[in-house]
């Protein structure tokens, strides 16, 4: 398994080779309606999740959520 290091945004990152930009595919937020990343209504977990990774200049893919609600889903 391979450890590559790369920029994002605009800082030197470490990544498995076979995992690199691969979040989106597995993270709940972009599969859930309440996701309206850089707009005030966001999902306040997936906000705080955010800021966290700017923080650190990490990536963190959402596995599992309290507050999921799938896009197009009637409202419960």
């Amino acid at each position: 398994m391979a450890i590559i290091k790369y920029e994002h945004f605009g800082k030197e990152v470490y990544v498995r080779e076979n995992l690199r930009g691969q979040h989106r595919k597995h993270c709940l937020c972009f599969m859930c309606a309440k996701f309206f990343p850089k707009a005030p209504q966001n999902c306040p977990i997936a906000q705080a999740t955010y800021e966290n990774c700017i923080k650190f200049n990490t990536v963190t893919p959402m596995w599992e959520c309290p507050m999921f609600q799938k896009k197009g889903a009637d409202d419960e």
